[in-house]
Protein backbone atom coordinates (compact mmCIF):
# COMPACT_ATOMS: atom_id res chain seq x y z
CA UNK A 1 0.00 0.00 0.00
CA UNK A 2 1.37 3.41 -0.51
CA UNK A 3 1.45 5.67 2.26
CA UNK A 4 2.36 8.92 3.20
CA UNK A 5 3.37 10.06 7.12
CA UNK A 6 2.61 13.79 8.17
CA UNK A 7 3.42 14.43 11.73
CA UNK A 8 2.06 16.57 14.11
CA UNK A 9 2.45 17.62 17.31
CA UNK A 10 1.15 16.43 20.25
CA UNK A 11 1.20 18.53 23.17
CA UNK A 12 -31.82 21.81 33.03
CA UNK A 13 -32.30 19.32 34.39
CA UNK A 14 -35.12 16.78 33.24
CA UNK A 15 -38.46 17.26 34.24
CA UNK A 16 -38.84 14.51 37.24
CA UNK A 17 -36.16 15.54 39.22
CA UNK A 18 -37.21 13.30 42.14
CA UNK A 19 -36.69 10.91 39.49
CA UNK A 20 -33.52 11.62 38.38
CA UNK A 21 -31.53 13.05 41.82
CA UNK A 22 -29.99 9.01 41.44
CA UNK A 23 -28.76 9.71 38.64
CA UNK A 24 -27.18 12.75 38.92
CA UNK A 25 -25.67 11.52 42.31
CA UNK A 26 -23.88 8.62 40.21
CA UNK A 27 -23.38 11.36 37.60
CA UNK A 28 -21.27 13.49 40.29
CA UNK A 29 -19.41 9.78 41.39
CA UNK A 30 -18.63 9.61 37.79
CA UNK A 31 -17.17 12.91 36.85
CA UNK A 32 -15.21 12.60 39.67
CA UNK A 33 -13.85 9.25 39.07
CA UNK A 34 -13.64 11.19 35.16
CA UNK A 35 -10.83 13.82 36.80
CA UNK A 36 -9.41 11.95 38.57
CA UNK A 37 -7.15 10.15 35.53
CA UNK A 38 -6.18 13.29 34.26
CA UNK A 39 -9.45 13.43 31.42
CA UNK A 40 -10.87 16.16 31.78
CA UNK A 41 -11.63 18.19 28.84
CA UNK A 42 -12.09 21.88 28.81
CA UNK A 43 -14.10 23.28 25.54
CA UNK A 44 -12.66 27.30 25.65
CA UNK A 45 -14.84 29.96 23.29
CA UNK A 46 -11.77 31.34 21.43
CA UNK A 47 -13.90 32.89 18.29
CA UNK A 48 -12.61 36.35 18.71
CA UNK A 49 -8.95 35.36 19.78
CA UNK A 50 -8.58 33.51 16.61
CA UNK A 51 -10.23 35.91 14.38
CA UNK A 52 -13.66 34.90 13.62
CA UNK A 53 -16.45 37.99 13.35
CA UNK A 54 -19.39 36.10 11.80
CA UNK A 55 -23.01 36.71 13.10
CA UNK A 56 -25.77 34.82 11.85
CA UNK A 57 -28.61 37.30 10.81
CA UNK A 58 -32.11 35.07 9.85
CA UNK A 59 -34.17 38.16 8.98
CA UNK A 60 -36.44 37.64 12.27
CA UNK A 61 -39.78 39.10 11.78
CA UNK A 62 -43.22 39.62 13.26
CA UNK A 63 -44.63 37.76 10.67
CA UNK A 64 -43.17 34.67 11.88
CA UNK A 65 -41.80 33.19 8.61
CA UNK A 66 -40.55 29.60 8.78
CA UNK A 67 -37.18 29.55 7.43
CA UNK A 68 -36.37 32.39 9.92
CA UNK A 69 -35.90 29.55 12.29
CA UNK A 70 -33.88 26.67 10.79
CA UNK A 71 -30.65 27.80 9.55
CA UNK A 72 -27.86 27.33 9.42
CA UNK A 73 -24.49 25.66 8.75
CA UNK A 74 -21.29 24.99 8.94
CA UNK A 75 -18.59 23.48 7.71
CA UNK A 76 -14.42 22.16 8.37
CA UNK A 77 -12.53 21.66 4.94
CA UNK A 78 -9.05 22.15 3.56
CA UNK A 79 -10.19 24.90 0.67
CA UNK A 80 -6.23 25.51 0.20
CA UNK A 81 -4.63 22.24 0.30
CA UNK A 82 -2.05 23.28 2.51
CA UNK A 83 -3.30 20.43 5.32
CA UNK A 84 -5.13 22.80 7.75
CA UNK A 85 -8.48 22.88 8.37
CA UNK A 86 -10.31 26.32 6.95
CA UNK A 87 -14.12 27.11 8.30
CA UNK A 88 -16.89 27.95 6.40
CA UNK A 89 -20.12 29.60 7.87
CA UNK A 90 -23.89 30.17 6.19
CA UNK A 91 -25.66 33.22 6.75
CA UNK A 92 -29.68 33.40 5.96
CA UNK A 93 -30.27 36.92 4.99
CA UNK A 94 -34.09 38.87 5.05
CA UNK A 95 -36.76 36.68 3.36
CA UNK A 96 -38.11 40.09 1.73
CA UNK A 97 -35.52 42.24 1.27
CA UNK A 98 -32.95 39.72 0.11
CA UNK A 99 -29.42 39.03 1.25
CA UNK A 100 -27.76 42.33 1.41
CA UNK A 101 -24.83 42.78 3.69
CA UNK A 102 -25.48 38.91 5.49
CA UNK A 103 -23.16 36.79 3.60
CA UNK A 104 -21.58 33.41 4.15
CA UNK A 105 -17.83 33.50 5.58
CA UNK A 106 -14.73 31.80 4.40
CA UNK A 107 -11.98 31.63 6.93
CA UNK A 108 -8.82 30.70 5.84
CA UNK A 109 -6.71 28.78 8.69
CA UNK A 110 -3.20 30.42 9.22
CA UNK A 111 -1.60 28.92 11.78
CA UNK A 112 -4.73 28.60 13.89
CA UNK A 113 -5.74 32.17 13.73
CA UNK A 114 -8.37 33.12 10.87
CA UNK A 115 -8.37 35.56 8.23
CA UNK A 116 -11.73 36.15 6.44
CA UNK A 117 -10.97 35.80 2.47
CA UNK A 118 -14.90 35.61 1.44
CA UNK A 119 -14.67 38.48 -1.17
CA UNK A 120 -11.35 37.32 -2.05
CA UNK A 121 -11.99 33.97 -3.26
CA UNK A 122 -15.72 34.58 -4.57
CA UNK A 123 -17.98 32.69 -2.50
CA UNK A 124 -20.40 34.96 -0.67
CA UNK A 125 -23.15 32.64 -0.68
CA UNK A 126 -24.83 34.05 -3.60
CA UNK A 127 -28.12 35.92 -3.37
CA UNK A 128 -30.51 32.78 -2.39
CA UNK A 129 -31.60 32.68 1.62
CA UNK A 130 -29.13 30.64 3.20
CA UNK A 131 -29.44 27.21 5.06
CA UNK A 132 -26.56 24.24 5.19
CA UNK A 133 -23.10 23.33 3.48
CA UNK A 134 -21.07 20.20 2.59
CA UNK A 135 -17.71 19.99 1.41
CA UNK A 136 -16.67 17.55 -1.01
CA UNK A 137 -13.99 16.89 -3.99
CA UNK A 138 -17.30 16.41 -6.83
CA UNK A 139 -15.02 16.53 -9.85
CA UNK A 140 -12.27 14.72 -8.54
CA UNK A 141 -9.64 17.52 -9.32
CA UNK A 142 -7.70 17.47 -5.46
CA UNK A 143 -9.51 20.04 -4.24
CA UNK A 144 -12.64 20.46 -1.88
CA UNK A 145 -16.03 21.86 -3.19
CA UNK A 146 -18.60 23.30 -1.64
CA UNK A 147 -23.04 22.44 -1.98
CA UNK A 148 -24.68 25.34 -0.71
CA UNK A 149 -28.34 24.81 0.04
CA UNK A 150 -30.88 27.94 0.62
CA UNK A 151 -34.81 28.65 0.58
CA UNK A 152 -35.00 29.15 -3.34
CA UNK A 153 -32.15 27.88 -5.73
CA UNK A 154 -29.41 25.82 -4.20
CA UNK A 155 -25.92 26.58 -5.08
CA UNK A 156 -22.31 24.58 -6.07
CA UNK A 157 -19.65 26.20 -6.41
CA UNK A 158 -16.52 24.59 -7.94
CA UNK A 159 -13.09 25.10 -6.50
CA UNK A 160 -10.49 26.31 -8.95
CA UNK A 161 -7.85 27.21 -6.52
CA UNK A 162 -7.68 30.76 -5.64
CA UNK A 163 -11.44 31.26 -6.32
CA UNK A 164 -14.45 29.38 -6.32
CA UNK A 165 -16.64 29.48 -9.49
CA UNK A 166 -20.84 29.13 -9.51
CA UNK A 167 -20.99 25.62 -11.40
CA UNK A 168 -24.90 25.45 -10.46
CA UNK A 169 -26.36 25.70 -13.71
CA UNK A 170 -23.63 24.22 -15.70
CA UNK A 171 -23.45 20.82 -13.29
CA UNK A 172 -27.34 20.55 -13.22
CA UNK A 173 -27.88 20.42 -9.63
CA UNK A 174 -30.65 22.83 -9.99
CA UNK A 175 -33.20 22.98 -7.02
CA UNK A 176 -35.62 25.77 -6.05
CA UNK A 177 -37.17 24.17 -3.13
CA UNK A 178 -36.36 24.84 0.44
CA UNK A 179 -33.23 22.44 0.67
CA UNK A 180 -31.80 21.67 4.41
CA UNK A 181 -29.31 19.45 4.61
CA UNK A 182 -27.53 17.57 1.93
CA UNK A 183 -24.79 15.03 1.74
CA UNK A 184 -22.25 13.76 -0.94
CA UNK A 185 -21.82 10.02 -1.43
CA UNK A 186 -21.10 7.22 -3.59
CA UNK A 187 -24.30 5.35 -4.01
CA UNK A 188 -23.68 3.39 -7.23
CA UNK A 189 -19.70 2.54 -6.40
CA UNK A 190 -18.49 3.90 -9.72
CA UNK A 191 -16.00 6.08 -8.67
CA UNK A 192 -17.30 9.49 -8.47
CA UNK A 193 -19.30 11.30 -6.01
CA UNK A 194 -23.36 11.38 -6.36
CA UNK A 195 -25.38 13.69 -3.97
CA UNK A 196 -28.86 13.53 -1.81
CA UNK A 197 -29.90 16.87 -0.74
CA UNK A 198 -33.25 16.95 1.78
CA UNK A 199 -36.05 19.05 0.91
CA UNK A 200 -38.22 20.90 4.11
CA UNK A 201 -41.68 21.59 3.08
CA UNK A 202 -43.32 23.64 0.43
CA UNK A 203 -42.98 27.00 1.91
CA UNK A 204 -43.44 30.34 0.02
CA UNK A 205 -44.16 33.93 1.23
CA UNK A 206 -47.72 33.64 -1.05
CA UNK A 207 -48.85 30.13 1.34
CA UNK A 208 -47.59 31.74 4.60
CA UNK A 209 -50.00 31.33 7.56
CA UNK A 210 -50.74 32.68 11.07
CA UNK A 211 -50.04 30.46 13.91
CA UNK A 212 -50.51 31.12 16.99
CA UNK A 213 -52.16 31.56 20.52
CA UNK A 214 -54.79 33.85 20.28
CA UNK A 215 -55.92 34.05 23.64
CA UNK A 216 -52.94 35.58 24.41
CA UNK A 217 -52.43 37.29 21.44
CA UNK A 218 -49.46 35.86 20.79
CA UNK A 219 -47.79 34.67 17.34
CA UNK A 220 -45.14 31.70 16.51
CA UNK A 221 -43.66 29.72 14.05
CA UNK A 222 -46.35 27.47 12.25
CA UNK A 223 -45.49 23.33 12.47
CA UNK A 224 -44.06 22.25 9.34
CA UNK A 225 -47.71 20.29 8.82
CA UNK A 226 -48.88 23.98 7.81
CA UNK A 227 -46.89 23.20 4.66
CA UNK A 228 -47.32 20.15 2.15
CA UNK A 229 -44.06 18.17 2.78
CA UNK A 230 -41.73 17.68 -0.31
CA UNK A 231 -39.65 14.88 -2.15
CA UNK A 232 -36.04 14.81 -1.71
CA UNK A 233 -33.83 15.16 -4.30
CA UNK A 234 -30.88 12.20 -5.78
CA UNK A 235 -28.24 13.34 -8.47
CA UNK A 236 -26.46 11.27 -9.90
CA UNK A 237 -22.57 12.22 -11.07
CA UNK A 238 -21.96 11.40 -14.55
CA UNK A 239 -18.60 11.48 -14.43
CA UNK A 240 -18.43 14.84 -16.60
CA UNK A 241 -19.13 17.41 -14.21
CA UNK A 242 -22.65 17.09 -14.94
CA UNK A 243 -25.35 15.69 -12.77
CA UNK A 244 -28.96 14.41 -13.38
CA UNK A 245 -31.31 13.64 -11.31
CA UNK A 246 -32.77 9.99 -10.50
CA UNK A 247 -34.94 9.90 -7.67
CA UNK A 248 -38.00 8.67 -8.12
CA UNK A 249 -36.68 5.77 -10.74
CA UNK A 250 -34.00 5.14 -7.56
CA UNK A 251 -36.79 5.18 -5.29
CA UNK A 252 -36.09 7.75 -3.49
CA UNK A 253 -40.05 8.67 -3.40
CA UNK A 254 -41.29 9.19 -0.30
CA UNK A 255 -42.40 12.81 0.67
CA UNK A 256 -41.39 14.17 4.22
CA UNK A 257 -40.60 17.78 6.26
CA UNK A 258 -36.78 16.33 5.87
CA UNK A 259 -34.07 18.67 7.74
CA UNK A 260 -31.33 15.96 8.87
CA UNK A 261 -29.38 13.62 6.65
CA UNK A 262 -26.34 11.33 6.71
CA UNK A 263 -25.30 8.55 4.30
CA UNK A 264 -23.97 5.26 5.38
CA UNK A 265 -23.65 1.66 5.36
CA UNK A 266 -26.03 0.11 7.95
CA UNK A 267 -25.59 -3.02 6.94
CA UNK A 268 -21.94 -3.74 5.77
CA UNK A 269 -23.03 -4.81 2.83
CA UNK A 270 -20.56 -2.28 0.78
CA UNK A 271 -22.84 0.39 -0.50
CA UNK A 272 -24.47 3.01 0.68
CA UNK A 273 -27.94 3.71 2.63
CA UNK A 274 -29.19 7.19 3.25
CA UNK A 275 -31.09 8.09 6.82
CA UNK A 276 -33.47 11.28 6.58
CA UNK A 277 -34.46 12.82 9.72
CA UNK A 278 -38.27 14.35 9.48
CA UNK A 279 -40.03 16.85 11.10
CA UNK A 280 -42.95 15.41 12.56
CA UNK A 281 -43.19 12.70 9.97
CA UNK A 282 -41.75 9.25 10.41
CA UNK A 283 -38.02 9.35 9.65
CA UNK A 284 -36.59 7.22 6.71
CA UNK A 285 -34.24 5.08 5.79
CA UNK A 286 -33.50 4.19 2.24
CA UNK A 287 -31.58 0.76 1.96
CA UNK A 288 -29.48 0.27 -0.91
CA UNK A 289 -30.41 -2.56 -3.39
CA UNK A 290 -27.70 -2.12 -5.71
CA UNK A 291 -28.33 -1.66 -9.09
CA UNK A 292 -28.95 2.31 -8.54
CA UNK A 293 -32.42 1.00 -6.79
CA UNK A 294 -33.45 1.61 -3.01
CA UNK A 295 -36.18 0.70 -0.82
CA UNK A 296 -37.91 2.67 1.91
CA UNK A 297 -37.52 0.33 4.98
CA UNK A 298 -37.70 2.83 8.00
CA UNK A 299 -40.76 1.24 9.46
CA UNK A 300 -39.10 -1.96 9.22
CA UNK A 301 -35.97 -1.47 10.34
CA UNK A 302 -37.44 0.37 13.76
CA UNK A 303 -35.36 3.67 12.63
CA UNK A 304 -38.56 5.74 12.00
CA UNK A 305 -40.32 6.21 15.30
CA UNK A 306 -39.96 6.99 18.76
CA UNK A 307 -39.68 3.61 21.48
CA UNK A 308 -43.10 3.93 21.85
CA UNK A 309 -44.07 4.05 18.51
CA UNK A 310 -44.94 8.35 17.65
CA UNK A 311 -43.28 10.66 15.06
CA UNK A 312 -40.80 13.00 16.24
CA UNK A 313 -39.68 16.22 15.03
CA UNK A 314 -36.10 14.98 13.84
CA UNK A 315 -33.50 17.59 13.21
CA UNK A 316 -29.82 16.67 13.25
CA UNK A 317 -28.72 13.40 12.51
CA UNK A 318 -24.88 11.57 13.06
CA UNK A 319 -23.75 8.22 12.89
CA UNK A 320 -21.26 6.14 14.74
CA UNK A 321 -20.17 3.02 16.51
CA UNK A 322 -20.73 4.19 20.07
CA UNK A 323 -20.94 0.69 21.63
CA UNK A 324 -17.71 -0.47 19.56
CA UNK A 325 -19.01 -3.49 18.38
CA UNK A 326 -18.28 -3.17 14.69
CA UNK A 327 -21.42 -1.43 13.22
CA UNK A 328 -22.80 2.07 13.38
CA UNK A 329 -25.70 2.92 15.42
CA UNK A 330 -27.15 6.44 15.06
CA UNK A 331 -28.58 9.84 16.48
CA UNK A 332 -31.74 11.90 16.39
CA UNK A 333 -31.99 14.98 17.86
CA UNK A 334 -35.63 15.89 18.67
CA UNK A 335 -38.13 18.46 19.52
CA UNK A 336 -38.81 19.79 23.69
CA UNK A 337 -40.36 17.07 25.62
CA UNK A 338 -38.86 14.36 22.84
CA UNK A 339 -36.15 12.60 23.66
CA UNK A 340 -33.23 12.66 21.49
CA UNK A 341 -33.74 9.14 19.52
CA UNK A 342 -30.36 6.82 19.87
CA UNK A 343 -31.33 4.35 17.58
CA UNK A 344 -28.52 0.88 18.64
CA UNK A 345 -27.59 -1.01 15.31
CA UNK A 346 -28.76 -4.70 15.92
CA UNK A 347 -28.37 -6.14 13.01
CA UNK A 348 -30.91 -5.85 10.69
CA UNK A 349 -33.13 -4.01 12.90
CA UNK A 350 -31.83 -1.03 15.44
CA UNK A 351 -33.46 -0.56 19.26
CA UNK A 352 -33.99 2.87 20.62
CA UNK A 353 -31.78 2.64 23.45
CA UNK A 354 -31.85 6.48 24.61
CA UNK A 355 -33.33 5.87 28.29
CA UNK A 356 -30.74 2.58 28.64
CA UNK A 357 -27.55 4.64 27.51
CA UNK A 358 -28.32 7.60 30.38
CA UNK A 359 -29.67 9.95 26.71
CA UNK A 360 -33.02 10.02 27.50
CA UNK A 361 -34.63 12.12 29.71
CA UNK A 362 -32.11 14.45 30.28
CA UNK A 363 -33.00 15.74 26.89
CA UNK A 364 -36.60 16.63 27.31
CA UNK A 365 -36.09 19.53 28.37
CA UNK A 366 -34.10 20.68 25.40
CA UNK A 367 -34.75 21.60 21.76
CA UNK A 368 -32.33 19.61 19.90
CA UNK A 369 -30.28 20.51 16.37
CA UNK A 370 -27.13 19.71 15.23
CA UNK A 371 -25.28 16.54 16.85
CA UNK A 372 -21.92 15.01 16.42
CA UNK A 373 -20.76 11.79 17.44
CA UNK A 374 -17.03 12.52 18.56
CA UNK A 375 -13.80 11.07 21.16
CA UNK A 376 -13.42 14.33 22.57
CA UNK A 377 -11.15 12.94 24.76
CA UNK A 378 -8.89 10.39 22.99
CA UNK A 379 -9.94 7.66 25.04
CA UNK A 380 -11.24 5.26 21.92
CA UNK A 381 -15.10 5.80 22.82
CA UNK A 382 -17.11 7.95 20.74
CA UNK A 383 -18.58 11.17 22.67
CA UNK A 384 -21.83 13.01 21.91
CA UNK A 385 -22.18 16.77 21.89
CA UNK A 386 -25.87 18.15 20.76
CA UNK A 387 -26.51 22.03 20.14
CA UNK A 388 -29.70 22.99 21.49
CA UNK A 389 -32.08 26.28 21.03
CA UNK A 390 -35.65 26.40 20.61
CA UNK A 391 -37.00 27.53 17.39
CA UNK A 392 -39.45 30.11 19.07
CA UNK A 393 -37.95 33.40 19.70
CA UNK A 394 -40.57 34.59 22.11
CA UNK A 395 -41.19 30.29 24.18
CA UNK A 396 -40.46 32.15 27.07
CA UNK A 397 -44.02 34.05 27.07
CA UNK A 398 -46.13 30.85 26.93
CA UNK A 399 -44.18 28.00 28.00
CA UNK A 400 -41.69 28.34 31.94
CA UNK A 401 -39.99 25.63 31.63
CA UNK A 402 -37.85 25.80 28.33
CA UNK A 403 -36.01 29.04 27.03
CA UNK A 404 -35.44 30.16 23.91
CA UNK A 405 -31.26 30.21 24.16
CA UNK A 406 -30.18 27.17 25.67
CA UNK A 407 -26.97 25.43 26.62
CA UNK A 408 -24.92 23.11 24.23
CA UNK A 409 -24.54 19.50 26.04
CA UNK A 410 -21.58 17.22 26.30
CA UNK A 411 -21.95 13.78 26.98
CA UNK A 412 -19.52 11.42 27.10
CA UNK A 413 -19.00 7.61 26.84
CA UNK A 414 -18.16 5.19 29.18
CA UNK A 415 -18.08 2.01 27.49
CA UNK A 416 -21.69 2.32 25.75
CA UNK A 417 -23.49 4.21 28.10
CA UNK A 418 -23.61 8.33 28.46
CA UNK A 419 -23.08 10.65 31.02
CA UNK A 420 -23.97 14.32 30.91
CA UNK A 421 -20.46 16.56 31.64
CA UNK A 422 -21.37 20.02 30.51
CA UNK A 423 -21.34 21.73 33.87
CA UNK A 424 -17.32 20.40 33.83
CA UNK A 425 -16.51 20.64 30.02
CA UNK A 426 -15.20 24.30 30.29
CA UNK A 427 -16.62 28.05 30.21
CA UNK A 428 -18.04 27.20 26.09
CA UNK A 429 -20.43 25.61 28.03
CA UNK A 430 -21.54 27.84 30.19
CA UNK A 431 -23.41 30.15 27.74
CA UNK A 432 -26.37 29.49 26.54
CA UNK A 433 -27.33 29.94 22.06
CA UNK A 434 -29.69 29.26 19.74
CA UNK A 435 -27.49 26.53 18.26
CA UNK A 436 -28.04 24.90 14.82
CA UNK A 437 -25.66 23.51 12.78
CA UNK A 438 -22.03 22.02 14.07
CA UNK A 439 -18.87 20.62 12.58
CA UNK A 440 -15.95 19.53 14.23
CA UNK A 441 -12.36 18.97 13.07
CA UNK A 442 -9.34 19.95 14.42
CA UNK A 443 -8.33 22.90 13.48
CA UNK A 444 -5.21 23.84 15.82
CA UNK A 445 -3.44 20.42 14.68
CA UNK A 446 -2.54 19.36 18.69
CA UNK A 447 -4.12 16.29 18.43
CA UNK A 448 -7.87 16.60 20.02
CA UNK A 449 -11.33 17.60 18.04
CA UNK A 450 -12.69 21.11 17.98
CA UNK A 451 -16.65 21.67 17.23
CA UNK A 452 -17.75 25.16 15.62
CA UNK A 453 -21.65 26.03 16.14
CA UNK A 454 -23.35 28.03 13.96
CA UNK A 455 -26.24 29.86 15.95
CA UNK A 456 -29.46 31.54 14.69
CA UNK A 457 -29.25 35.47 14.99
CA UNK A 458 -26.13 35.34 17.07
CA UNK A 459 -22.01 34.79 16.59
CA UNK A 460 -21.14 31.63 15.75
CA UNK A 461 -18.82 29.87 18.59
CA UNK A 462 -15.39 27.60 18.04
CA UNK A 463 -14.92 25.87 21.19
CA UNK A 464 -11.39 24.86 21.48
CA UNK A 465 -10.91 21.83 23.16
CA UNK A 466 -8.15 22.16 25.51
CA UNK A 467 -7.17 18.84 27.27
CA UNK A 468 -8.20 15.91 24.92
CA UNK A 469 -4.74 15.68 23.63
CA UNK A 470 -3.46 14.31 27.04
CA UNK A 471 -4.39 10.76 25.56
CA UNK A 472 -3.33 9.35 22.37
CA UNK A 473 -4.47 9.78 18.59
CA UNK A 474 -4.13 8.74 15.06
CA UNK A 475 -5.80 10.91 12.47
CA UNK A 476 -6.07 8.83 8.66
CA UNK A 477 -6.48 10.65 5.59
CA UNK A 478 -7.65 8.41 2.57
CA UNK A 479 -7.42 9.01 -0.93
CA UNK A 480 -9.34 6.70 -3.66
CA UNK A 481 -8.22 5.33 -7.19
CA UNK A 482 -10.70 3.21 -8.15
CA UNK A 483 -12.96 4.28 -5.38
CA UNK A 484 -13.93 8.26 -5.01
CA UNK A 485 -11.14 10.44 -4.60
CA UNK A 486 -12.99 11.59 -1.11
CA UNK A 487 -13.23 7.69 -0.14
CA UNK A 488 -16.52 8.28 1.02
CA UNK A 489 -17.97 5.40 2.24
CA UNK A 490 -14.82 3.35 3.33
CA UNK A 491 -14.74 1.74 6.32
CA UNK A 492 -11.49 1.87 8.75
CA UNK A 493 -10.28 -0.71 11.34
CA UNK A 494 -7.40 0.26 13.95
CA UNK A 495 -6.53 -2.80 15.91
CA UNK A 496 -4.39 -2.75 18.81
CA UNK A 497 -3.69 -5.96 21.06
CA UNK A 498 -7.25 -7.17 20.77
CA UNK A 499 -8.81 -3.57 20.88
CA UNK A 500 -10.70 -2.58 17.65
CA UNK A 501 -12.28 0.89 16.76
CA UNK A 502 -14.42 0.91 13.32
CA UNK A 503 -15.24 4.43 11.34
CA UNK A 504 -16.87 5.21 8.28
CA UNK A 505 -16.08 8.74 6.23
CA UNK A 506 -19.29 10.28 5.51
CA UNK A 507 -19.39 13.74 3.77
CA UNK A 508 -22.11 15.50 5.18
CA UNK A 509 -24.01 14.63 8.64
CA UNK A 510 -24.85 17.01 11.82
CA UNK A 511 -27.64 19.39 10.71
CA UNK A 512 -26.65 21.37 8.02
CA UNK A 513 -22.83 21.07 8.36
CA UNK A 514 -19.81 19.30 7.36
CA UNK A 515 -16.99 17.96 9.52
CA UNK A 516 -14.00 17.43 8.84
CA UNK A 517 -13.22 14.64 6.12
CA UNK A 518 -10.13 12.64 7.54
CA UNK A 519 -10.88 10.30 10.44
CA UNK A 520 -9.89 10.74 14.07
CA UNK A 521 -9.18 8.10 16.19
CA UNK A 522 -8.51 8.19 20.22
CA UNK A 523 -6.46 5.47 21.23
CA UNK A 524 -6.42 6.32 25.06
CA UNK A 525 -2.92 5.30 26.53
CA UNK A 526 -1.82 2.69 23.45
CA UNK A 527 1.10 4.49 21.71
CA UNK A 528 0.85 2.41 18.70
CA UNK A 529 -1.84 0.61 16.57
CA UNK A 530 -0.94 -3.16 15.42
CA UNK A 531 -2.92 -3.17 12.27
CA UNK A 532 -4.94 -0.38 9.91
CA UNK A 533 -7.53 -2.27 7.42
CA UNK A 534 -9.51 0.22 4.87
CA UNK A 535 -12.46 -1.50 3.33
CA UNK A 536 -12.15 0.93 0.13
CA UNK A 537 -15.76 1.43 -1.42
CA UNK A 538 -14.49 -0.41 -4.59
CA UNK A 539 -14.23 -3.64 -2.29
CA UNK A 540 -10.63 -3.15 -2.54
CA UNK A 541 -9.16 -3.66 1.35
CA UNK A 542 -5.69 -3.14 2.35
CA UNK A 543 -3.35 -3.58 5.41
CA UNK A 544 -0.91 -0.95 7.09
CA UNK A 545 1.07 -2.63 10.19
CA UNK A 546 2.62 -1.18 13.02
CA UNK A 547 1.75 2.74 13.14
CA UNK A 548 3.13 5.07 15.89
CA UNK A 549 0.30 6.95 17.36
CA UNK A 550 -0.07 11.01 17.71
CA UNK A 551 0.25 11.56 13.74
CA UNK A 552 -1.53 12.01 10.44
CA UNK A 553 -1.00 9.49 7.79
CA UNK A 554 -2.42 9.74 3.98
CA UNK A 555 -3.55 6.38 2.53
CA UNK A 556 -3.85 5.86 -0.77
CA UNK A 557 -6.17 3.25 -2.60
CA UNK A 558 -4.05 0.71 -4.48
CA UNK A 559 -5.27 -0.14 -7.83
CA UNK A 560 -5.26 -4.03 -7.48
Amino acid sequence: MRQKLFKRPTEKTGLLAGAMSGFFSCLFLFVTAYSAHGQTVQFVDVTKAVGIDFVHHSGISEEKRLPETDGSGAAFFDYDGDGDLDLYLVNSGDLISGRGQWKNALYQNEGGHFSDVTDRTNSTGGEAYGMGVVAADYDSDGDADLYLTNWGPDLLYRNDGSVFTDQTDASGLVNDAWGSSAAFFDYDNDGDLDLFVVNYVDFTLETHKWCGHEALGLRFYCDPRQHNPTSDWLFRNEGDGTFTEVGQESGISSRGNGLGVVCWDYDGDGDQDVYVANDMEPNFLYENRGGGKFDEIGLISGMALSADGASQAGMGVDTGDYDADGDLDLIVTNYQLENNALYRNDGMVFTEASFQVGLGEISLNYLGFGTLFLDVDNDGWLDLFVANGHVHDNIELYDKLVTYEQKAQLFVNKEGTFSEITAQAGPAFEATYVGRGVAYGDYDDDGDLDIVMNNSEQPAVLMRNDGGNSSNWLQIELQGTVSNRDAAGAVVYVESEGWTRMQQVKLGSGYQSSSQKNLFFGLGQRDAVDRIRVVWPSGIQQDVMGVKANQKILLVEDEQ
